[in-house]
């Protein structure tokens, strides 16, 4: 759980400061506090707007971490087990961990999102999921620019399923 320190500025409460700070010319750590908190909980709200039982889960651990009911090592375990597959999220929790605690993720575990796409591929086609299997790990092992990846993946996907090709799109980093 202790997390070492990896040279960033310390903000008021413990709390790593991101970048700039995120508040702009002369702006106060509480506001650069104030402003990524409301981020993470826009984040938070973006993911589970449709899952109403997760928000007022999380609600649940932020107001028994506020309140002191639950240590630090029962809130950062409820917090991985509710956003289980959305490690942007549970990384980002970290902002509201005191000074020298700091949740891991496991990089290599694909989001639940991941397989299923994988799996919905596999479904259509064997062929096609073999080829697009193929693709993928090129792109991992040669290192492949993310407009090649585009073309191969469009190209195999673009006359029988057109659908796939968009879903493919969204799992993306923004260029």
């Amino acid at each position: 759980m202790k997390a070492e320190s990896d040279g960033q500025d310390e903000m008021a409460g413990g709390v790593a400061a991101e970048g700039g700070g995120g508040g702009g010319e002369g702006s106060t750590s509480s506001e650069a506090t104030i402003n990524a908190a409301e981020r993470y909980m826009k984040e938070v709200m973006e993911t589970f707007g449709d899952q109403e039982e997760k928000l007022v889960m999380f609600r649940e651990i932020m107001n028994d971490f506020r309140t002191e009911r639950t240590d630090i090592a029962g809130v950062v375990g409820r917090v991985k087990e509710l956003f289980k597959g959305h490690n942007n999220l549970i990384e980002g929790f970290n902002f509201f961990l005191p000074k020298g605690y700091e949740i891991t993720v496991d990089k290599h575990q694909p989001p639940p999102e991941t397989l299923d796409f994988i799996r919905l591929v596999k479904e259509r086609d064997e062929s096609v999921y073999r080829r697009f299997m193929d693709v993928i790990f090129r792109y991992h092992r040669e290192h492949m620019d993310i407009i090649k990846l585009c073309r191969e993946v469009g190209a195999l996907f673009s006359e029988d399923y057109p659908d796939l090709f968009v879903k493919f799109i969204r799992f993306l980093p923004p260029t």
